[in-house]
């Protein structure tokens, strides 16, 4: 992996959202604290956890669409974070979007045709017989009839309209697209469909994926690497099949034997499975986040936040990783 080339990195990335309080003391949800991440050009990268751990609001300060409250950002190179709209406006391009609900993400009163020609209009495009001719093959490349190009969004199924959304996201060829649980609100026949398309145009054109979900079974089928996150926090990374087969993280470990057996000979096995409430993100807890639903804690969890370790390929972020 050292070879390959960073597309983007997060260095100590904050945010942090005010809800309230008083000045001397505010209420603030910690939602992504001190994140250091690498996305390596080309690869899928997918960021695992349950609902609520700051999955969504870390692809999306990634790319600013939230601004982040401290940190950096370097994309291709260039610190992204401070940098002003103009300067900014050349490189929003080459980032893009999916949207994890296709009923929620497009607008009803548009059509097609002008929902995937509104980035290409934005960024330049006049000439009207040339805009037909490239929303026309976006269509094709995305599985949507050509016939279709007048049609609204209430007249396409979920997984149709989630194939609009992507064509949307790759008109302008971006490097780097986040897809935000972009199979979750399709059904299982369908989501592999949208899976196979996403691979397809990612061997195309050399996109880069960071791909967010909760659904550990989707991420072994589509991710290079796996980036598990819990409470704000990176538990661990590193490549998909050696953290699915030796869990270093004991979170890694739980949320992998929630993963239901095909195999019903598999089901009976005795396995350690997550308990316990999801500490607030209001008030996080003092150490290691995972501490209060670990069953391995010990004194130092409780004081300390765990250095990032180094085991191979892989990081840890664990007094005591699973060895």
């Amino acid at each position: 992996m050292e070879n390959r080339k960073v597309l983007l990195e997060a260095k100590n990335l904050v945010k942090e959202f005010y809800i309230g309080g008083t000045k001397k003391n505010p209420q603030v949800v910690h939602a992504v604290s001190n994140v250091d991440l690498q996305i390596y050009e080309g690869e899928t990268l997918a960021l695992v956890g349950e609902s609520g751990c700051g999955k969504s609001t870390l692809g999306r300060t990634l790319i600013r669409l939230l601004e982040p409250t401290s940190g950096e950002i370097d994309f291709d190179g260039q610190n992204i974070v401070g940098m002003s709209e103009g300067q900014f406006a050349g490189l929003r391009r080459q980032m893009q979007i999916i949207f994890q609900d296709p009923y929620a993400s497009l607008n009803p009163r548009m059509s097609v045709k002008q929902i995937i020609a509104e980035p290409l209009i934005t960024y330049g495009q006049k000439d009207k017989t040339e805009l037909e001719k490239q929303v026309k093959a976006l269509m094709k490349e995305v599985g949507i009839a050509e016939e279709f190009y007048n049609r609204y969004p209430h007249q396409f199924s979920g997984g149709q309209r989630q194939r609009i959304g992507i064509a949307r996201a790759i008109a302008l060829r971006p490097r780097l697209i986040i897809c935000d649980e972009p199979v979750s609100a399709l059904d299982v026949s369908i989501q592999s469909q949208v899976l196979n398309l996403l691979k397809d145009l990612q061997e195309k054109y050399g996109l880069t994926y960071l791909f967010i979900s909760h659904d550990l079974s989707v991420v072994k089928f589509i991710a290079d690497r796996v980036c598990v996150m819990f409470l704000g926090s990176i538990c661990e990374i590193g490549d998909t099949d050696s953290l699915y087969e030796k869990p270093l993280h004991p979170y890694t470990k739980l949320l992998l034997n929630a993963i239901p057996k095909a195999d019903p000979r598999l089901r009976n096995e005795e396995k350690e499975l997550l308990s316990g409430e999801i500490p607030s993100p209001v008030n996080p807890p003092f150490g290691c986040r995972f501490h209060t639903r670990c069953p391995y804690a010990k004194d130092i969890c409780r004081q300390q936040v765990p250095e990032g370790k180094t085991v191979g390929e892989r990081k840890v972020f664990c007094h005591f990783p699973l060895e």
